[in-house]
């Protein structure tokens, strides 16, 4: 009987300890994923195009969102809903917004909490949760019959794949670019000791998350990223539903997509939003 009670003992202790230990993990995780600065001076209107600054409530917090619609000449314009990357905010992605107005899509890129003028605490919980508040408020700002769907950059992915179960009603597509496989994924790549990534096994598991998605899936990465390796995006790309597109751009950076925004990157992505040929302008 003694040594039956001192075995359930040593069990509830390291129980104790790996449950304190993983909390430790996940903490120091959440502080290296998150990279927090005030928004920029750029806005669509930086580069001629009209826009609107929208406030999305999320849990008690407010989120700092700019919102761009497409030209009143453009025939049935789709809507994006962008899902930015570690250490960027709404100013970030002006350049793109405008790009995509000048291409008849519609978009609304948000900050989550505790990026640029958004409310803080950043957590990985709070990001989860803003990214469904985000879609809410763009489901009501493109009502039906507007075609709507989801665009997330590197570490915006994860958020946006959490969130997507319970996106209601189902946006029309999603575009998964430049994404990581999972936190301890990307520790492995970088390195991080062994039982490290046994302590954030789970979290942002992009590969587990990507199978719950049925609207259709592109997912998109370049062969030039030294950010997220390529291979992540293969890896991806493999574990999503069948069906989805997989997409490999050639010599363009991680942060091309909103940096230098052109055709040669975007052009897959405005192809899939946009399969009509009825959205362009109409004359």
């Amino acid at each position: 009987m003694k040594w039956r009670l001192a075995a359930m003992a040593v069990v509830l202790l390291l129980a104790g300890a790996y449950l304190a230990a993983r909390r430790y993990a996940l903490v120091q995780a959440e502080h290296g994923l998150m990279e927090l600065h005030p928004k920029g001076a750029a806005t669509p209107a930086t580069y001629g195009v009209a826009f609107q600054e929208v406030t999305i409530p999320s849990g008690g917090r407010r989120l700092d969102a700019y919102l761009v619609r497409a030209p009143a000449a453009c025939d049935r314009p789709p809507a994006v809903l962008i899902f930015h990357g570690r250490g960027e905010t709404v100013s970030d992605w002006a350049r793109a917004q405008a790009f995509l107005s000048g291409v008849c899509i519609s978009s609304l890129v948000f900050d989550y909490s505790g990026h640029g003028s958004s409310s803080p605490p950043a957590t990985i919980a709070n990001l989860n949760e803003d990214s469904g508040s985000a879609y809410r408020v763009f489901a009501a700002l493109f009502p039906r019959p507007t075609r709507r769907c989801l665009l997330a950059h590197s570490m915006g992915n994860a958020p946006m794949l959490v969130a997507y179960p319970r996106m209601a009603p189902a946006p029309d597509c999603v575009v998964a670019a430049n994404a990581f496989t999972s936190v301890a994924g990307i520790g492995a790549a970088e390195g991080a000791p062994r039982a490290l990534l046994f302590l954030v096994s789970g979290l942002w598991d992009n590969t587990a998350a990507i199978r719950a998605v049925r609207a259709p899936l592109l997912v998109i990465h370049s062969d030039a990223d030294r950010v997220v390796p390529p291979a992540m995006g293969a890896s991806l790309a493999a574990a999503a539903p069948a069906g989805a597109m997989r997409v490999t751009v050639h010599c363009f950076g991680h942060n091309a997509v909103y940096e230098q925004p052109e055709a040669g990157w975007w052009t897959p992505v405005t192809a899939f939003v946009r399969p009509l040929a009825g959205a362009r302008p109409s004359h």
